[in-house]
């Protein structure tokens, strides 16, 4: 029986593979994640998606202040594929990496795969909000620096 081993999160700082900094999730496919065939459910890949970001938004140093967001980074595109099958209790391993940075937009780029065939791919595209005025602001240094040289 699998234990907690399989579950882990770890960053890959830049000069690493990709040479720009990643969150690596590696994780099976749950009961919950699946829909009555076995195969992943797609709604439950974007919960897989913003888990990473939020891994790979504490891992550049971005904190939680008070009890909102941290930054204000809603999506405004989503594209997702589906390549491979991936089924329950399938282990997997997601990388998620910012791809493209602009002033007040990035785009982070994730890949999912299972025993190195390439399951899923996305790339969801954020605009940065002032808290206040929830009009768009420059991103945080920390995200600008973080993006690829695609940028």
């Amino acid at each position: 029986m699998p234990g907690p081993e399989w579950c882990s999160v770890r960053f890959e700082p830049a000069g690493g593979p990709g040479d720009v900094p990643a969150i690596v999730v590696q994780e099976r496919v749950r009961l919950s994640d699946t829909d009555s065939s076995g195969l992943i459910y797609y709604g439950a890949v974007t919960t897989w998606l913003t888990r990473a970001q939020a891994e790979l938004y504490l891992a550049l140093g971005l904190r939680p202040r008070g009890l909102g967001p941290w930054p204000i980074t809603p999506v405004v595109n989503a594209n997702i594929s589906y390549h491979a099958q991936l089924g329950l209790a399938d282990p997997y391993e997601l990388r998620t990496w910012v791809d493209e940075a602009g002033t007040t937009s990035l785009t982070i780029a994730f890949e999912i795969t299972r025993a190195g065939t390439r399951c899923v791919s996305a790339r969801m595209t954020h605009v940065n909000l002032d808290p206040d005025t929830h009009r768009p602001v420059p991103l945080p240094p920390e995200l600008a620096a973080a993006a690829s040289t695609t940028r």
